[in-house]
């Protein structure tokens, strides 16, 4: 006896309703693939506005001295070119007040690192340990970037914004300073760092210094080629994120050399 399968629903209805158990699968996977980024971007967010208001809580003026040293920016070098000055009849050549000045000059600038390294010293035993707290500002005109700089660049970390690796030296200890950043998730502070070119600029706020730095290098590297972020002895930045886009295979790294800096000395609100 021949059955016609039409007159009996229970085949057709089993593998209809597979198709719409996996179907329905699908559209829920895609849709939670599309919240996480999304997810991830308002969750940094909301911890980025946190850590800022943090920071201009510990540091009201912060901001403030930090955006007069950017805003005038490099200071004017002085003409090499020898002059004369005629006063009565008399003339004067000004190579010993030129070798004054910049003998004045010289101890000028060794003063200045000297105060530079003392803060570094001293903010880097305050910051020990505490991982999590905000540290200071990361801004990159040429691409956008403008976010508060944790302690710290484990996962959890990193959730929240950039942030440092604690077994590298803080601006003025003579060596590079690494901050690491999400790409794509997580606010995706370093989503356009692949766009830096040589020359372009850095500029770094801590709580005891303004630091502009000058990209010089931009290199490719694998997760365990960490000798690309070793200490040369050096005043220098280095910023890393995951390479290419989408992909954790690589490292992109960005490294600037100091090239200008003013020590600050904002009032604080409290004990860090």
């Amino acid at each position: 006896m021949v059955t016609d399968s039409s007159s009996n629903p229970t085949k057709l209805r089993k593998p209809r309703s597979l198709r719409r158990t996996v179907a329905n699968f699908l559209i829920i996977a895609g849709a939670l693939m599309l919240l996480y980024p999304v997810g991830t971007w308002a969750y940094t967010w909301i911890e980025q506005a946190a850590l800022a208001r943090r920071l201009a809580s510990e540091y009201p003026q912060l901001d403030v001295l930090a955006q007069n040293f950017f805003e005038q920016g490099t200071a004017d070098t002085v003409s090499s070119t020898p002059t004369t000055t005629t006063v009565a009849d008399e003339t004067v050549f000004p190579f010993e007040h030129d070798a004054a000045r910049e003998a004045a000059d010289r101890e000028g600038r060794l003063q200045q690192h000297r105060a530079l390294h003392e803060a570094a010293v001293e903010f880097s035993a305050s910051v020990a340990d505490k991982v999590g707290r905000p540290i200071g500002r990361l801004v990159i005109p040429t691409i956008g970037v403008n976010v508060v700089v944790l302690e710290g660049a484990e996962t959890q970390d990193l959730r929240e914004g950039p942030g440092h690796w604690p077994e590298t030296p803080f601006p003025g200890l003579g060596g590079n300073f690494v901050i690491s950043g999400h790409r794509t998730t997580y606010g995706a502070p370093f989503f356009r760092l692949g766009q830096l070119e040589i020359g372009d600029e850095i500029q770094l706020t801590l709580p005891y210094v303004a630091a502009r730095y000058r990209v010089w290098r931009i290199i490719i590297v694998y997760p365990n080629e960490t000798d690309t972020v070793r200490q040369r002895g050096v005043e220098e930045i280095s910023l890393a994120a995951c390479h290419p886009i989408y992909s954790a295979e690589q490292r992109l790294v960005v490294q600037a050399l100091l090239i200008d800096y003013e020590v600050l000395q904002p009032d604080t609100t409290d004990d860090m």
